[in-house]
């Protein structure tokens, strides 16, 4: 008999965790299925820390794991099986045909998984670092309904989604981004290679500097004696704050303010909201209960602000509200999103309402994405302007009153 650890949850969704004894680890997941339970995860007792070591190299390897890989593995697995290849043929097939070693080395452990008696999904649980709650609620839904490869299908489709919504974010950030660097970089060559030689202009002179060049001239002076100060104390302010914003109580605060920031504040918002619609239309259709949707949900969102709103949410569902209720009490959703929910629950069709939602915040969102490049640009045009003004005047005014001078004296 081998001790086996083990942890599952019961049919009501409550997480429990003990020690079974067994002749194999096949019995010992039977005999777990048996008593009604869903295996999260079985280890022999006596290697448990040899499977963490495992787990953890695993995970190391497989954090390159991005949503195109995920995309083309499950759209390739989806294919295989709607053509009728058993799962395990069509697994050993996209673990020979994927060119990320971290993903190669995840589908081999779970064929490896499925051959000892789990299922695809509880294969799926053991990598929770590429497979998040949302991959394995559709695959578990998939299974139960027997329609795995149209959750696959959908799968694929809402990781291709996901991908060009992070490059359309993306796509406007990299104009300010670049437009900033490049004023960091003129802003250091200026102060510590051009600035000082006009410093030592405007001391050779027994002139009267106006206000603007003695305040710049005292900048200069201290960033040049206590650059150490300037760039030490910024280098830690950019760490403190990283630091705090990637901690549990920093998350909330940064996911709260957010979305009041100017411009991108509502960016944001229509992002959350799009996610929102698009995970629940999927998890719906996928034949998963309301609460259990919500919950999935709530971590998937990738906002902690966000996801302590949908678990109020699905705890009102639990007590006898239905959504488009308990969405209205948030200020959070836009009343467009209250008003449609609304109509999809009385007209029976919820999903087909929140597939119509992810679509017109899509193409808002791709609007929005081109105004906010459209007014970023003046917007940097007009500091940068209001910079070389600023740094014109500074430098300028002494040169032409010493002109003037000259030119009275003469």
């Amino acid at each position: 008999m081998t001790t086996y650890a083990y942890k599952v949850r019961d049919a009501t969704g409550r997480f429990n965790e003990g020690k079974i004894d067994s002749q194999s680890e096949r019995e010992a997941v039977m005999a777990l299925k048996e008593r009604g339970y869903y295996i999260t995860s079985i280890t022999e007792d006596r290697v448990i820390s040899v499977k963490k070591e495992l787990s953890f190299l695993s995970t190391a390897k497989s954090k390159n794991v991005g949503l195109r890989d995920l995309a083309l593995f499950c759209r390739g697995l989806s294919t295989m099986l709607e053509a009728g290849v058993p799962l395990l043929s069509a697994l050993q097939s996209m673990a020979s045909q994927s060119s990320n070693p971290g993903l190669t080395l995840v589908i081999q452990n779970m064929t490896e998984k499925i051959e000892r008696g789990y299922s695809f999904s509880q294969s799926l649980n053991e990598h929770p670092k590429v497979f998040n709650r949302v991959f394995q609620g559709m695959i578990q839904s998939g299974e139960a309904g027997g329609n795995l490869d149209w959750a696959l299908g959908r799968l694929a489709d809402y990781l291709e989604w996901e991908k060009d919504l992070r490059d359309k974010v993306q796509s406007a950030t990299y104009y300010p981004m670049i437009l900033i660097i490049a004023m960091v970089a003129a802003s250091f060559f200026m102060v510590y290679f051009v600035f000082p030689q006009f410093l030592l202009l405007f001391e050779s002179f027994n002139i009267e500097l106006p206000f603007i060049t003695k305040l710049l001239m005292e900048v200069i002076r201290f960033m040049n004696a206590f650059w150490y100060l300037v760039y030490g104390g910024l280098i830690l302010a950019v760490i403190g704050f990283y630091m705090y914003v990637t901690s549990e109580k920093g998350k909330k605060w940064w996911d709260q303010k957010k979305h009041h920031l100017p411009l991108f504040g509502e960016l944001f918002r229509k992002l959350v909201v799009s996610r929102f619609c698009w995970i629940m239309n999927g998890l719906l259709k996928s034949g998963m209960p309301m609460v259990q949707a919500l919950e999935t949900v709530s971590t998937a969102v990738g906002d902690y602000y966000v996801r302590d709103i949908i678990l109020e949410i699905a705890d009102k569902i639990r007590r006898g509200r239905n959504l488009s209720q308990s969405v209205r009490e948030y200020d959070f959703f836009p009343p467009i999103v209250t008003q449609m929910v609304s109509v999809g629950e009385e007209a029976g069709n919820l999903e087909l309402t929140l597939g119509k939602l992810t679509e017109l915040y899509d193409k808002e969102i791709g609007v929005f994405v081109g105004r906010i490049s459209t007014v970023i640009e003046p917007v940097l045009t007009v500091i940068i302007g209001a910079g070389v003004l600023i740094l014109a005047l500074a430098f300028f005014l002494p040169i032409f009153e010493m002109a003037s001078k000259g030119m009275g004296g003469g």
